[in-house]
């Protein structure tokens, strides 16, 4: 479902590095992947990380998405699709 791309537009990879950041500043350690949507311009984020577990859904997307709008400008931002917040065993559809 989800690749990682060593060619990701720089956005991605700022998303990437300002999400690494700032949840290692609260003690949440995450993978971030990253997929293209054919055809189009945009990408689709996925952030897995064990400590969701005791997060709602709200709460994490509230997290990811206060992030992403201070890491990226508003072009930036219109070109994500969607980012999913899961826990490992959720994206594994344990």
């Amino acid at each position: 479902m989800f690749k990682v791309s060593k060619t990701s537009p720089k956005f991605l990879h700022k998303l990437e590095s300002a999400i690494s950041d700032e949840l290692g500043k609260v003690g949440i350690s995450a993978r971030i992947i990253t997929e293209p949507v054919r055809s189009t311009k945009l990408h689709r984020v996925c952030v897995l990380a064990d400590k969701f577990r005791n997060m709602k859904p709200s709460e994490r997307q509230n997290l990811i998405w206060r992030i992403a709008d201070t890491a990226l400008n508003r072009e930036e931002q219109m070109r994500i699709s969607m980012i999913l917040t899961l826990t490992p065993e959720e994206f594994k559809g344990d």
